[in-house]
C-alpha cells in the first residue's frame, strides 16, 4: 500500500526523555519497553494502520542503530519501510528544527507523530478531519491522558509526583464547528494572563467556547505551506510551543494579491509584526492555492468570497482544525505516571495495534515461559517471552518483560518489570517500575519504588517511595 496521497509519516524519537531520567539513563526513551514491545513500536503501527507504507524516523546520530538494531528484532509485526534520519548529538534541537531538517522531503502534507504516542486511534480519522477542512494544520486532542492519570499511583519520590500531570493547552473552539481551533495556548504561558479577543476576531467569531480540558497528543498533520514558511523562520525551535500558536493565530489575516494584509491579532493586537520584507504565512498558503481552488471559492455560495474578485481579500487561506478522541485509550508515555499507565493497559489493548490474523499469537504467557505448579498468573497481566516463574509465585495486574527469573513464594501486584530481572525468594514487589537487568534479593520489600537499570538490592532490604537509580545517587551527591 503506497502513502496516503503522497503523504509523508513522520516520527520524532530524538527526545531525551527528561521527565523520566531514572529511566532513561540508559536508554533512548523510544526504546523503553511498553508490554513486549519498545514504546516506538506502537506509533509505528498506527501509521500503518492508517495506510503508511513508509515512516521516517527522526532521532540523535548516535541512537540510529540501537533504535534500528530493535526494531529489526520485530520486522514480522512490522511491514512499513522505516528510514532513519540522524540529528546531532552536540545540537539542543527542537521538534521544529527537526521538521525543518527534512523539509526538502516533504511533497503534500506530512504527519508528524511522536515516539511516546500510545493511543488506539485512527489516525485515520484525523486525516478525514483534515481534508474536510482542506486545513493547513490539523492536530489530536484528547481529554483521557488526565482522567487515566489523575488516578494513577506514580513510584518513587512523592515530591516528584505533582510534576507528572500531563500539558495543558487553553484552547478556543468556534461554537458552531467544534473542531475549529481558534486560539492556543499553553497554560504554563498564561500564568495570571487574562484572555481577550479584538473586537474584529468577535465580529467574525461571536461565539468561542475557551477550554482547558484537552491534551495535546503531538500528533500534527501539516501543510507544504507551512513547512515552507517554517523553513524560512530558523527561529521557531517548538511545534507545540511557537509554530502552532503561529498558524492559528494567523488565521485571522486576510490576503489581497501581492500584498499581505495583516487583519487582527486573535489574543493581543500588533503582537505579529512582519520582519522586513520576508513573506508572511499567508503569502505561502495563497501560492499553494491552484486556480481552481481559488474558482470554487469565488463561485460557491458557502464561501465565505462568494461574489467577490479574485483581487479582494481572501478569507480564512490558513484553517487550523482538531480531531478529538473522546474515547479509547490514549496517552502521551513522556512522564513516569503516563509510562506506567501504558505499561499497565497493554494486555487490554496489544490486539488492536495487530492484524487480525496475527492476534492468536499475542497470548498474554507465551509458549516459551515456564511456571512452575501453584503459581498464579492473572488474566490482567503480560509475560515476555522466556521467562522463568517459581512455585508459589502470585502475578497480579503487572507486567513482565522477557527473559526474568522470578524465584518462589514471590509475589508481584500492580508493577512494570522489564527484561533480564531477577527476582529472588519471598519478595513483595507492589505498585512498582523495575528497569533492566536489575536484581532483587531475598525478601525484599518494595512498595511504590523505582529500582534503576543494573541496580542490586540487598537481601531483605524495605524501600517505600523511593527511587534507585545512578541518577538518583548522582543527584545526592551534587546536592550535599
Amino acid at each position: 500500500m503506497s502513502n496516503p496521497g503522497d503523504w509523508t509519516a513522520v516520527i520524532m524519537a530524538g527526545g531525551s526523555g527528561s521527565r523520566m531520567t531514572d529511566l532513561t539513563n540508559q536508554c533512548p526513551k523510544a526504546l523503553l519497553p511498553v508490554g513486549r514491545f519498545p514504546m516506538i513500536w506502537y506509533p509505528i503501527r498506527s501509521l500503518e494502520k492508517a495506510g503508511f507504507s513508509d515512516i521516517i524516523i527522526i532521532t540523535r546520530q548516535s541512537w540510529q542503530d540501537q533504535i534500528h538494531s530493535a526494531l529489526s528484532v520485530d520486522t514480522g509485526s512490522i511491514g512499513a519501510r522505516l528510514e532513519m534520519v540522524g540529528i546531532p548529538d552536540s545540537e539542543d534541537w527542537g521538534t521544529a528544527d527537526s521538521l525543518r531538517h527534512i523539509a526538502d522531503r516533504i511533497r503534500t502534507t506530512a504527519l508528524f507523530v511522536s515516539c511516546d504516542l500510545i493511543s488506539d486511534c485512527k489516525l485515520s480519522d484525523l486525516m478525514l478531519i483534515h481534508r474536510k477542512y482542506n486545513s493547513s494544520l490539523t492536530v489530536i486532542l484528547s481529554q483521557l491522558p488526565s482522567s487515566i492519570l489523575a488516578e494513577t499511583p506514580v513510584p518513587g519520590f512523592k515530591s516528584k509526583q505533582k510534576n507528572s500531570a500531563a500539558e495543558k493547552i487553553s484552547i478556543g473552539f468556534e461554537s458552531s464547528n467544534m473542531d475549529h481551533v481558534l486560539y492556543w495556548k499553553a497554560q504554563i504561558d498564561m500564568e495570571d494572563e487574562f484572555v481577550f479577543f479584538t473586537r474584529k476576531f468577535l465580529d467574525r467569531f461571536p461565539c468561542t467556547r475557551l477550554q482547558s480540558t484537552w491534551a495535546d497528543c503531538h500528533a500534527y498533520l501539516i501543510n507544504k505551506s507551512v513547512i515552507r514558511y517554517l523553513k524560512e523562520r530558523p527561529n521557531i525551535s517548538s511545534l507545540q510551543g511557537e509554530l502552532l500558536p503561529l498558524v492559528v493565530q494567523k488565521q485571522m489575516s486576510m490576503y489581497v494579491r501581492d500584498r499581505p494584509k495583516e487583519d487582527a491579532d486573535m489574543a493581543s493586537p500588533g503582537s505579529d509584526v512582519r520582519v522586513g520584507k520576508k513573506k508572511d504565512l499567508v503569502d505561502f498558503v495563497a501560492e499553494s492555492e491552484s486556480d481552481l481552488t481559488n474558482s470554487v471559492k469565488f463561485l460557491s455560495l458557502t464561501s465565505d468570497s462568494f461574489g467577490l474578485s479574485e483581487d479582494s481579500p481572501q478569507k480564512d487561506l490558513v484553517r487550523c482544525y482538531a480531531y478529538r478522541q473522546t474515547s479509547g485509550f490514549c496517552v502521551r508515555a513522556n512522564t513516569v505516571a503516563a509510562y506506567f499507565e501504558a505499561c499497565k493497559q497493554m494486555p487490554r489493548l496489544i490486539g488492536t495495534f495487530w492484524n487480525n490474523k496475527k492476534k492468536e499469537a499475542l497470548l498474554n504467557v507465551p509458549e516459551s515461559t515456564t511456571i512452575k505448579p501453584k503459581s498464579q498468573v492473572g488474566a490482567d497481566c503480560m509475560l515476555g517471552e522466556s521467562v522463568t516463574i517459581g512455585e508459589k509465585v502470585s502475578v497480579k495486574k503487572s507486567v513482565i518483560g522477557k527473559h526474568c527469573k522470578i524465584a518462589d513464594k514471590v509475589r508481584i501486584t500492580n508493577s512494570v518489570i522489564m527484561d533480564h530481572v531477577t527476582i529472588q525468594d519471598s519478595c513483595n514487589i507492589i505498585n512498582c517500575i523495575i528497569a533492566d537487568s536489575a536484581n532483587i534479593g531475598d525478601k525484599c520489600e518494595l512498595n511504590n519504588c523505582i529500582i534503576g537499570h543494573n541496580q542490586s538490592i540487598p537481601t531483605m532490604s524495605k524501600h517505600t517511595n523511593e527511587v534507585v537509580s545512578n541518577v538518583s545517587q548522582m543527584m545526592e551527591v551534587f546536592l550535599e
